[in-house]
């Protein structure tokens, strides 16, 4: 036997629901306060904000593109006898 039940919700009635707290306040907060500091100086809210992710973000891609790099050279090494 299959059952299907479908249940329209809100983003709010299913935090409700599964007993999520409710962050809207602080989220809407957080966001004027970045808002503001942004067009006050956007040069310090980039190098304050955005900076350190691009930075995080690329060594990350980084290492990646290493460790796919030496898979690769393995890849291409010939294999040993195992004797």
């Amino acid at each position: 036997m299959k059952v299907t039940v479908n249940i329209e919700l809100s983003p709010a009635e299913a935090r409700e629901m599964f007993g999520l707290p409710d962050f809207s306040d602080i989220h809407q907060s957080l966001t004027e306060d970045l808002l503001n500091k942004c067009q006050q100086d956007p040069q310090s809210a980039f190098e304050t904000f955005i900076k350190p992710s691009l930075e995080t973000g690329m060594s990350g891609f980084t290492a990646y593109q290493n460790m796919m790099a030496n898979f690769m050279q393995g890849q291409m090494q010939p294999q040993k006898s195992k004797e």
